[in-house]
């Protein structure tokens, strides 16, 4: 129970929230069921002035803040240096993948941080809590690590929660909007992941401490969240945010089945939709109908690469073909899809790269989804990261971790690309976030109201789509050819084919876009 005798709250949590923290939503349902009064709120980068306005009116005791990964950490630096600045003196806390896996380092970049909550948070920022005013009980904090003067204590890690049911409902405020005036709510139904890509720290994460490496709600739970959400609250469309929803295998098969019956059986299967992200192996024709006929409409896809040697690099024991099968069964089943693709790896080369793209022109050329493409990071506590730190190929720095290729002059395409699509690419007002912002609100349109969208708008939808994929490959195309067959040196002193190849792909940028919105004034 709470023993703060002072006039604000005990804990504000803050994290990321592009989409609902359901990390951070269940350790606040968690210290609420244990007496502590929470508060949480939502940090943008560039936005500090929001977090600092919670803190003076809330006064919490403690400050919790979520650093899921690495290239995160120089923003939540920044926030608690002018936190501290502000003259708070809360004691600060953080949590997340990199926190966890790396506590010196983490506290090394931070000095105003004062403990870590290393792997899942509910029970060990609960008994913080508890013990926050007498320091001489934190060793016995299963899960922490704290400074000590100028040392570092580390715990022994506590073990991951065996029964996720015996968790309460995460922390929900007022719904969001999917779009189309549907209410949108995110839902995990579980935690971890059973695979071990070279590029994700999710393994290592859940694979530091004691437990299982994926563990589930119950089928019956998740189907009764839902039920609450959408009777209550008029929620329709939920996105789950497990690493692998479907995972491929005989108890999660069996875990889906049961969970489709639940969602007939509370006569949700016509009422809601739903996304999930998924392996491409997952997919069977079979169970993918089945979820689709109970309300399956999104999926993202970790497709990764169309390389043999790519796979091969990044663990994902799959081939090419059975990415494209796996692309083809959502089209064929008209659900909505975005993928996960690495356009660099570790082991690209010219021929690996032109792989890549040859597979993107064939999986895009239709014009059903936008194509989109980035590098492979080698996050902190990956099998890759140490690979290239092995090989002396790791560089950068701890918050933007980075490596070169065995060709430079990849290291030069790759400058290139960034500078030509990091728009395009990475941006929320970029073409890519508009197309995949216009194709979902088409499939949600579909799913409730099959008149509000004519099927000649769908098409020209994919014909703008179509037209956006070929730009962007055939511009990456010719600007690799183009290096191959005249030499870095020579295509970097000509300056004239560099303007115009990024004006030709800005140009046909802007034009889809314009084109794009008057498209979708027409709805």
């Amino acid at each position: 129970m709470s023993t703060s005798s002072r006039m604000g709250i005990d804990a504000l949590l803050v994290g990321y929230e592009r989409q609902e923290n359901l990390g951070l939503r269940s350790i606040v349902a968690v210290l609420r069921r244990n007496g502590f009064k929470v508060a949480l709120v939502p940090f943008f980068p560039g936005h500090e002035a929001v977090v600092r306005a919670a803190v003076q009116e809330q006064q919490p005791r403690l400050l919790g803040f979520s650093v899921i990964f690495q290239v995160t950490l120089d923003e939540f630096g920044d926030l608690m240096k002018a936190l501290r600045a502000d003259g708070v003196t809360a004691h600060f806390t953080a949590g997340g993948h990199f926190p966890s896996l790396r506590p010196e380092e983490t506290f090394a970049l931070i000095p105003e941080l004062d403990s870590i909550v290393r792997f899942e948070g509910e029970e060990t920022v609960s008994e913080l809590l508890e013990h926050l005013d007498r320091p001489q009980r934190w060793e016995r904090i299963r899960g922490l690590a704290f400074r000590r003067g100028d040392a570092v204590v580390v715990n022994e890690t506590r073990p991951l929660i065996l029964d996720l049911d015996s968790l309460p409902p995460v922390y929900r405020d007022d719904p969001r909007q999917a779009g189309m005036g549907v209410k949108l709510a995110h839902m995990a139904a579980s935690r971890g992941c059973l695979h071990n890509c070279s590029f994700c720290s999710i393994r290592k994460f859940y694979g530091s401490t004691a437990g299982a490496l994926r563990r589930t709600r119950s089928p019956q739970a998740v189907v009764e969240e839902m039920r609450s959400l959408f009777t209550e609250n008029d929620v329709r469309f939920f996105s789950f945010q497990d690493d692998d929803f479907a995972a491929k295998t005989p108890r999660q098969r069996e875990w889906l089945s049961a969970f489709l019956k639940g969602l007939a059986r509370e006569g949700l299967a016509e009422q809601v939709r739903w996304k999930i992200s998924c392996r491409v192996d997952d997919l069977e024709t079979e169970i993918l109908e089945e979820m689709v006929n109970h309300g399956l409409m999104a999926v993202y896809l970790g497709v990764e690469s169309g390389s043999e040697a790519g796979l091969r690099t990044l663990n994902k024991h799959v081939t090419v073909v059975q990415n494209r099968h796996a692309i083809d069964l959502l089209k064929g089943h008209h659900v909505a899809m975005a993928i996960g693709f690495m356009l660099f790896d570790p082991s690209s080369t010219v021929e690996t790269l032109l792989e890549n793209l040859e597979f993107l022109r064939t999986v895009g050329k239709d014009g059903y989804f936008p194509v989109n493409f980035c590098k492979m990071i080698p996050y902190a506590g990956t099998p890759i990261e140490a690979r290239l730190r092995e090989a002396e190929r790791l560089k950068g720095t701890v918050t933007r971790p980075n490596y070169g290729y065995l060709d430079p002059q990849l290291d030069i395409f790759e400058l290139l690309i960034n500078e030509i699509f990091s728009r395009r690419n990475y941006t929320p007002d970029g073409i890519v976030a508009a197309l995949e912002s216009a194709h979902f609100t088409y499939h949600l349109s579909r799913a409730f109201d099959s008149e509000a969208v004519p099927e000649s708008w769908w098409r020209s939808l994919r014909q703008l789509t179509s037209r956006s994929n070929r730009l962007a490959l055939e511009t990456a195309g010719t600007l690799l050819d183009r290096l191959t067959r005249r030499g870095t040196d020579d295509l970097l002193d000509d300056q004239e084919t560099l303007v115009e190849l990024a004006g030709q792909q800005w140009r046909g940028d802007m034009e889809i876009g314009v084109l794009l919105k008057k498209l979708t004034m027409v709805n």
